[in-house]
This record gives C-alpha cells, sequence and structure tokens, in this order.
C-alpha cells in the first residue's frame, strides 16, 4: 500500500525535472517539515487502514485492544513528542488554514455544550466522546501531511483502503447478505448510505491520482473506480446517486477540453438512463410524492424541527435525535412504529447542537470549501497543485450533496477531507 502510493510524484503536465526544482526551492523553510512527523504521519495512515478495514470487526478479538483508537492516540503521542523536540509549534490552526481548526473546536464545545439539555445526557456524552476523536484525526492531518507528497500518499492510502467497504459489499451482495435488498458491509460501511457516499467522495480523489500515475497504476485506479461506482449502484441509495452523479458532472465541467466535457457529461446522463432502467429497489426515482420512504424523511425533518423549536440553543443532544424520536413525533403510531434519524446532516446539527452548533459546523464547512476552492483557481500556484485542490474541492461538493439526504454530522469522511484540505493549505503557502 505504502509503495502504490509513493509512485505518483510527476505529472499534471509539467515536466518532473521543474516539479523536483519547485519543491526544493524553499529548502530553508520546507527542509525542516520534510524530515518531522514522520512516525505521526505513518500512524496516522495506519489508522485509515484500520478504519476503513473494521479489522476488528471481522476479528472480534482485536476488539479488546481497540487497535483504531489506540493507534490514533500513539499517533497523537509521536506527533506531540516531535513537536517537543523539534522545538515547534502544534499547529492547531496553520496561517493557511485558519479559521477552520478553530470553528471545528468551536463545533466540539457546542456538542460538549448540547449534553446540558440533551434527553438522554450520558449517550451524548458518549457521542461527543466519538467526536473528538475525529477533531483529533483532523489536526493530526493538518499537523502530520505538510508535504504534497505526504498528502498525495494520505489520499492515495484513503483510495486503496476504500476497497474494503466496496469489495466487501459485493461480496456480501453475492452472498445474499443484504440490508432490505440494498448492499451494504461491516462496521461503518454497515449502512448502505454511509458505504455508499463513502465511495463517492473518493472517487473525484481517484481520478485525480491516475492522472498522474503510471499506465498500469492508472489502469488499476480506473478499475477500483468502476468497482466503487457498482457498489455505490447496489446501494441503492438515491442520495449517493446524485452525489456521484454531481461529482461526475463537475468533473467533466472542469475538464480544459471541450471534447472531454461532453464526453463526460454524456457518461453520466447514459450512466443515469441505464441506472434508472436496472433499479431494483422499490423506492425510487419515479412518484417520489407518493413514495412512503421519502414521506417518512420528510417526517423526520419536521421532528428535527420541533426538537430545535423546543431546545433552540443546545438542542437535544449530539447524536440522541433518533433517541427523541417518540417524544417528538407527530402521531402516536410514529413514535411507536420506529425510532428514526434525521436524513440531512444541516438539520440534524440545527436538532442535536442547536443553534450554536449548527453555526459552528456550517462555518466550518463554508471555510474549508471556500478555502479549496480558492486554491483550486489561483493561477498564481503550479497545475499539480490547482488540480490536487480542485478534486478535493468536489469531493467535498460530493459530502454537501449526499448530506442534504443523510444524517452524517457523526461520519468519519467531512472530517478526513477537510483535513486533507488543511494540509494541501501548506502547499499553497
Amino acid at each position: 500500500m505504502t509503495q502504490a502510493a509513493s509512485i505518483p510524484t510527476h505529472g499534471y503536465g509539467l515536466r518532473r525535472e521543474s516539479r523536483e526544482s519547485l519543491s526544493s526551492a524553499p529548502s530553508a523553510a520546507r527542509l525542516p517539515q520534510d524530515q518531522t512527523s514522520s512516525l505521526a504521519f505513518k500512524l496516522v495512515l495506519v489508522f485509515i487502514f484500520l478504519l476503513f478495514s473494521n479489522i476488528a470487526q471481522m476479528f472480534p478479538i482485536l476488539d479488546v485492544v481497540r487497535p483504531a483508537q489506540t493507534v490514533g492516540g500513539l499517533a497523537l503521542l509521536a506527533l506531540v513528542c516531535e513537536k517537543l523536540t523539534g522545538g515547534q509549534r502544534f499547529n492547531f490552526a496553520l496561517p493557511d488554514v485558519s479559521p477552520d481548526g478553530y470553528l471545528l473546536a468551536g463545533f466540539l464545545g457546542a456538542t460538549l455544550l448540547s449534553t446540558l439539555a440533551a434527553v438522554w445526557p450520558a449517550y451524548a456524552l458518549q457521542a461527543v466522546q466519538d467526536f473528538a476523536k475525529m477533531v483529533v484525526i483532523y489536526l493530526l492531518i493538518v499537523n502530520t501531511a505538510n508535504t504534497e507528497n505526504r498528502v498525495r500518499t494520505l489520499l492515495w492510502t484513503m483510495v486503496l483502503c476504500g476497497l474494503f467497504p466496496a469489495l466487501g459489499s459485493l461480496w456480501n451482495w453475492q452472498q445474499g447478505i443484504q440490508v432490505e435488498g440494498r448492499a451494504a458491509w461491516i462496521g461503518i460501511f454497515a449502512n448502505p448510505n454511509e458505504m455508499a457516499y463513502g465511495l463517492v467522495i473518493l472517487i473525484p480523489l481517484a481520478v485525480m491520482l491516475a492522472g498522474s500515475a503510471r499506465l498500469p497504476l492508472r489502469l488499476l485506479t480506473w478499475l477500483i473506480v468502476a468497482v466503487f461506482t457498482v457498489a455505490i449502484y447496489l446501494s441503492f441509495s438515491r442520495g449517493s446517486l446524485i452525489g456521484l452523479a454531481a461529482v461526475c458532472a463537475y468533473m467533466g465541467f472542469r475538464q480544459k477540453s471541450a471534447v472531454a466535457r461532453t464526453a463526460i457529461v454524456g457518461l453520466v446522463l447514459a450512466g443515469a438512463l441505464a441506472g434508472s432502467i436496472y433499479w431494483s429497489r422499490d423506492a425510487g426515482f419515479k412518484d417520489v410524492g407518493a413514495d412512503a420512504n421519502f414521506q417518512e424523511r420528510l417526517t423526520t425533518y419536521q421532528v428535527a424541527w420541533a426538537m430545535y423549536s423546543h431546545s433552540p440553543v443546545f438542542g437535544v443532544g449530539l447524536n440522541c435525535s433518533s433517541i427523541a424520536w417518540p417524544l417528538y413525533a407527530p402521531t402516536p403510531k410514529l413514535s411507536h412504529h420506529k425510532w428514526l434519524i434525521t436524513h440531512n446532516t444541516f438539520i440534524q446539527a440545527l436538532s442535536e447542537t442547536g443553534t450554536v452548533g449548527f453555526l459552528f459546523l456550517v462555518s466550518f464547512f463554508g471555510a474549508a470549501l471556500v478555502r479549496v476552492w480558492r486554491n483550486s483557481r489561483n493561477r498564481s500556484l503550479p497545475e499539480h497543485v490547482r488540480e490536487l485542490s480542485a478534486a478535493l474541492e468536489i469531493s467535498f461538493w460530493g459530502f454537501l450533496i449526499c448530506g442534504m439526504s443523510g444524517g452524517y454530522v457523526m461520519s468519519w469522511f467531512p472530517y478526513l477531507l477537510a483535513g486533507s484540505i488543511g494540509a494541501a493549505g501548506r502547499i499553497a503557502e
């Protein structure tokens, strides 16, 4: 995995010699950074492997040592030791990343405050502790992926590890192990919607990385993209398929050649047509207004608004919207039928963390998106840096679009992406 990640170190329309001279020019400022956080960065890569592979789920005996949590803690310890021994500052928010880190810290504080008015304080506090781990990984990525090669290695690791949920979901589908007729895997990918949107955001990164790879690795990467696409389709996640179409269309729009743009848009339309023909889930894209699943989601929005109206400052507690469902469901029949989650990331944040948390989270997402959007269009930056930023921007748009139909506040992927965007800010300095 590490060897594959180190291959694509040239390309993007520049000669290899010119890129080497670009990367070596500011040696006085960059050389010390290249030599720091080496162990911590390697542990971050191991953490991502453990996160995507869900190895503790496959081998329950490993759950005793909590491998992902242990490796993340060791990475933080290694980073602190390396910073102290090197006499360097711990970059909570780099000049080129600020105020992203502070906004994320503000949201973490808001989640902690949400426990004061939570319908189940202990459950909300546990969720806050889980979210704090995501904040730690965000900070680890920003502080350790401090060169372009490391950022690309990080993204290669995410793309290659995406094969775990993709192939695992296809295997389960083939074996008849499905969730209401939909493909899914285990652990954080046990929900078909989570599995699908987690793969959607990896596709723009894979396409960008393939562009600078040698032919064998490029072909392998496109094969990986095909596997991701099949797994997304078999999840029958409408929100993720819309997100996939959006990121593909945006990638086509970003192409320099008019022929390439037309070809990619044509492929998107052809894929949408083929998908509608072979769609086998009862809940499809036709007659959505009469779809019980769609109406159920609208009901979750109404219930979430009722939660927010009752507790507008701090909400009902992080991750407690499903717990509070019976208290706010509009009819006794709905309150006893099932406990539902809010299928919208932003409405979920509003109901669970109130106005304070909602403003911090939306500002955090907005700051990350604006920063990477500017870098992807900054003509003073090398082309390969702009393309790296463009891929991260498209991936983040994919998350935002998928988040309109899924509650992903407690999902790892937006914070992994935001950390990568923050780390890419170093390259633009």
